[in-house]
């Protein structure tokens, strides 16, 4: 059996079966193929890598269609095909991994309650797969001070992966646009850690510090409703000046803050 997650869909052969809300079939295939994706209308044992599933008023009491049993029965056979969903297909569009999905379990094991095996994270991708920083006014119209941005927040975020690396931990990246954390890691039985990276200058470092604090809360609050116990970090790519001021106010909130490149006040 291939991995429990798909990448990409770059030369993959794809098949779907059933519909996806929203989109028309014209819509998917045009969707498939600029993910680099050869879309096929029914299943080959010799060449389909992946099956798509959406939903089907007839898939009813726990009837998932003749395509996925036969993606079941090769999977039983040894064949590499996989099975993604909705979420996860669209998802690859931004460049999020898909989780494979059992043939005949409604969603994804991975996007399930963390008592019943769902995870926190994908394996790790290093920050320059990070999605673009988000415009926060002048400051980032100069694309000097973009490249400048994007390469601190690289930097620093692969310096806490290596970190946890050496610590025993294993690194932890966002499959779910939902929660797109910059970094998580595994502490204990359903325990985490969560962290949002962000690059800061003289000239942003309280708008930065204030918008990481809001994104944390929001990845905190939405691992707490999947059952997870987060342990949540606020990580700036050097130490702010007013760091006594920024701690406190995230002490308050529960979020540690730290920075590059010695991460003070992080826990393992």
């Amino acid at each position: 059996m291939a991995s429990g997650w798909i990448y990409d869909l770059q030369g993959k052969e794809i098949v779907f079966t059933g519909k996806i809300e929203g989109y028309s079939e014209e819509e998917l295939t045009n969707v498939a193929v600029k993910l680099g994706a050869r879309v096929k209308e029914w299943i080959s044992r010799s060449s389909t890598d992946v099956l798509v599933r959406g939903w089907s008023p007839r898939w009813m009491y726990g009837n998932y269609g003749k395509k996925e049993k036969q993606a079941a029965d090769m999977q039983h056979a040894g064949h590499h095909i996989q099975i993604i969903d909705a979420e996860g297909f669209l998802g690859l569009r931004s460049h999020f991994p898909a989780p494979a999905v059992k043939p005949n379990v409604p969603g994804a094991p991975a996007r399930a309650q963390a008592a019943s095996g769902g995870v926190a994270g994908a394996p790790y991708r290093a920050g320059s797969f990070a999605d673009p920083l988000e415009d926060d006014g002048d400051h980032y119209r100069d694309p000097d001070n973009m490249e400048r941005a994007l390469k601190a927040h690289a930097a620093t975020q692969d310096a806490l992966a290596d970190l946890l690396i050496l610590r025993g931990l294993t690194p932890l990246s966002p499959f779910d646009k939902k929660c797109n954390f910059d970094l998580a890691w595994q502490l204990d039985e359903n325990i985490i850690g969560v962290a949002e990276v962000k690059s800061i200058t003289e000239g942003n470092e309280a708008l930065q510090v204030r918008h990481g604090l809001g994104q944390v809360l929001d990845y905190g609050h939405r691992m707490r409703d999947r059952g997870f116990h987060p342990k949540l970090y606020l990580v700036l790519e050097k130490k702010p000046q007013d760091a006594r001021h920024w701690a406190a106010l995230l002490s308050r909130h529960e979020i540690t803050l730290t920075w590059a490149p010695s991460f003070p006040g992080l826990g393992a």
